[in-house]
């Protein structure tokens, strides 16, 4: 029977798990060589140019605290082949995201095509988590992937995937240039429908970020009148959500009321629960942002994504969630209770849009203004609204400019001076 060594040397994976091994553990070659050996002799062993003898072995194992097993090519399968056959049968949670880094980091060396399918489940476990930051990196990371891999498929769903996060992010001149290229990949390759689609519905949502109401509003009108049941459930609620948003921020509620009414009840909460739940976060908003409020909507909208938020939703679901919560109470003229909540979220709450995060500096301001502090507050609120009009973003700085009007109409509390609008 051989020895542990000669099953070792007959693995001819050796070398890249070796190589993984070391980099998993973040040491360099001239580390893991120390004084036992030259780091050029380390990188012939992970080429698979030299064979360890048994003293090297010895010192690998003791130095990198693994047994001699730790070499041996998974019978499984790579790391990163069982950690998304464990994805597809658990799903995707935060002990998932640790699985796929831990895999990312053992594989080195794996296919190419097979790294941009972990990356692409750790990102969206990033996205979940919000983790901002590591999600954009991991995206940008994985947009040059596909294309060393020159798959016109991945090459175009990286771009959008990264042009949605750069949006949320705030950066629309190159979330435009990132779906652009996405949809003269989706012309130039032929495509599936959906491929096109996505990008459209990235690209509708850039546009009315951007202040291009217009031109949201003619793509967003063109796209309900090509959908034909044809595409899968998730993408036709997408698209009828996209273009009711249009509509609400051009002001036209009542046209967003149709779409945005049949994408909440073509979507059972079975087929897709987080979605089902991110719908009415959205639908809350839209409510409590009409000409005349409809807070009693918004309420059941929020109490319904509230329930489905203990079971599915992920961190960044709860800070939106609370973010409209505290909005509902503000108009609902309960200030205590909206003060709470933005407390409970922080003055930079992680992984909320740009949108959100201006939203909730004007709720607080609106909320100080109840409360008395009417000078600083009215000039946070002025600065907001021409911070946003310099962005080119007409909408959102009318948005504020509201809030401050209707905060400046709200009486005092009980024995604070009542506000008057400045000159």
């Amino acid at each position: 029977m051989p020895s542990g060594i000669d099953q070792i040397l007959q693995q001819p994976s050796f070398g890249h798990r070796l190589r993984a091994l070391r980099v998993a553990q973040g040491l360099s070659q001239v580390q893991l060589a120390g004084g036992e050996f030259s780091p050029a002799y380390l990188s012939r062993l992970e080429s698979g140019t030299r064979p360890p003898t048994e003293r090297v072995m010895s010192y690998l194992c003791k130095t990198l605290n693994v047994p001699p097993s730790a070499f041996y090519a998974a019978a499984g399968g790579s790391a990163l082949a069982r950690a998304l056959a464990t994805v597809v049968s658990v799903g995707e949670s935060p002990a998932i995201a640790a699985t796929l880094e831990e895999a990312l980091l053992q594989d080195q060396d794996a296919e190419a095509v097979l790294r941009w399918q972990a990356q692409w489940v750790l990102a969206r476990c990033y996205q979940q988590q919000g983790k901002v930051h590591k999600e954009l990196a991991l995206l940008q990371e994985i947009t040059e992937l596909g294309d060393r891999t020159g798959l016109p498929d991945l090459r175009c769903r990286s771009r959008v995937r990264l042009a949605r996060r750069l949006r949320a992010s705030g950066d629309l001149a190159q979330a435009r240039t990132r779906v652009e290229e996405s949809l003269a990949l989706t012309e130039e390759h032929g495509l599936p429908y959906r491929d096109v689609i996505e990008a459209l519905l990235t690209l509708i949502s850039i546009d009315a970020e951007s202040g291009q109401l217009s031109q949201a509003r003619v793509n967003a009108d063109r796209l309900l009148k090509t959908l034909s049941g044809e595409l899968p459930l998730r993408l036709e609620v997408e698209a009828l959500w996209t273009a009711a948003s249009v509509c609400a921020r051009q002001g036209d509620h009542d046209a967003a009321i149709e779409p945005m009414t049949r994408a909440l009840t073509m979507l059972p909460s079975s087929e897709d629960p987080a979605l089902w739940m991110r719908l009415r976060l959205a639908a809350a908003s839209m409510y409590l942002r009409m000409d005349a409020r409809d807070t009693d909507r918004a309420r059941a909208l929020l109490d319904e994504a509230a329930a489905m938020a203990e079971v599915v939703g992920m961190p960044v679901h709860q800070r939106e969630l609370l973010l409209l919560q505290s909005q509902l109470a503000f108009h609902q003229g309960k200030y205590k209770e909206a003060r709470a909540l933005c407390d409970r979220l922080g003055e930079r709450p992680d992984g909320i849009s740009v949108r959100d995060q201006l939203r909730l500096d004007v709720l607080r301001n609106q909320i100080a203004i109840v409360e008395g502090d009417h000078a600083t507050a009215v000039a946070n609120l002025e600065r907001l609204a021409k911070e946003a009009q310099l962005s080119a973003n007409a909408e959102l700085s009318a948005e504020v400019w509201r809030a401050l009007a209707e905060a400046l109409r709200l009486p005092a509390r009980a024995g604070q001076p009542t506000p008057t609008t400045p000159r």
